[in-house]
């Protein structure tokens, strides 16, 4: 347990600069009314679509009850943005939270800002925004994410193929913007 608290302090600290940035953003989740496209097939279950609304792209993928986004803040790229949704009951409340994920042995944390029940099909969950380069690099290289670590709401989050599909969504982004 001792182990674990300095690990949630140490990753608190690594994402202090996210959680200025999420401040500063808003929600970069596209809007029921906005146009998104597919752009090119799918890959290894992931979708990609270009959001003609905003004018930035995002990558999708849905497995089971659960389904994960990702994308770049349209207003500074360099900011991502990783969006987990279930449709289970996982105990969150609406608002900014602290949250914690577990990515290849190393625990994140970033702020959250979560969604109860204002979700199309009946999904909860939330989004973290982090200009940390080291998470980015984690979500694409790595296979599984545990969301929530060590709480009962715990999920595994597969993430295959999201390198790839990072690589079509980076490409989708330069023909929105160029």
């Amino acid at each position: 347990m001792q182990n674990l608290s300095k690990l949630i302090a140490a990753a608190s600290l690594s994402l202090s600069c996210a959680t200025a940035v999420w401040a500063q953003q808003q929600n970069p989740l596209p809007l029921a009314t906005d146009q998104l496209v597919r752009f090119g097939p799918d890959i290894e279950g992931w979708t990609v679509y270009a959001n003609k609304t905003r004018g930035d792209c995002l990558i999708v993928s849905s497995f089971g009850p659960a389904s994960v986004q990702m994308g770049v803040a349209a207003d500074d790229q360099a900011i991502g943005y990783l969006g987990v949704f279930t449709t289970l009951d996982i105990g969150i409340q609406n608002g900014a939270n602290e949250i914690f994920v577990e990515i290849g042995g190393k625990l994140y944390a970033g702020v959250v800002t979560t969604t109860t029940g204002q979700l199309k099909g009946g999904y909860s969950g939330g989004y973290i925004l982090t200009d940390d380069p080291g998470f980015k690099r984690a979500v694409a290289k790595q296979y599984t994410m545990t969301v929530f670590p060590q709480t009962a709401g715990a999920f595994v989050v597969d993430l295959t193929g999201t390198y790839k599909a990072m690589a079509a969504g980076k490409k989708c982004l330069a023909e929105q913007t160029g």
